[in-house]
């Protein structure tokens, strides 16, 4: 069988939602599930995104509300049926860990990085701030924005 490897990114929980949610920057996520795309994550990703989702429901913005229903089926599609291979934290946590220390994120946001050194690969995100992070930190050329083409 012939044909280019696929390309490998470790996906955001900040990227996954607007593959599910409408909302600003989705038709540019989309495009990270292309075919000829992996998509990786640590196994948190689910648990992330339904915190994220919770949030939504208890919005009084009614721009960005979610209904308890739209919320479970998005967390059901984050668990069950997102096209993504999900890693188990576990192994990563030390990584992760000195990472988040090292950058000044959040552990979640370090097993992303941490998974993306793993697989050498590049984390996607649609978090400013922790892809400023990242950029500013000797590890930049493992992040990219989710606006930019895979």
């Amino acid at each position: 069988m012939s044909g280019a490897p696929p390309q490998s990114f470790v996906i955001d929980t900040s990227v996954a939602l607007k593959w599910y949610v409408p909302e600003e920057g989705r038709p540019e996520a989309l495009l990270y599930m292309a075919p000829g795309i992996e998509r990786h994550a640590p196994d948190l990703l689910p648990l992330e995104g339904a915190h994220a989702l919770l949030k939504r429901t208890r919005s009084t913005d009614p721009a960005i509300r979610l209904s308890v229903g739209d919320v479970l089926m998005v967390a059901e599609a984050l668990r069950d049926s997102a096209p993504i291979f999900y890693h188990a934290c576990g192994p990563l946590l030390a990584s992760a860990l000195t990472l988040a220390i090292e950058i000044g994120a959040s552990v979640y946001d370090g097993l992303c990085l941490a998974l993306a050194i793993l697989l050498d690969c590049r984390v996607v995100t649609a978090d400013r701030k922790f892809h400023d992070k990242i950029l500013a930190s000797p590890h930049h050329p493992r992040v990219r924005w989710f606006m930019d083409p895979p």
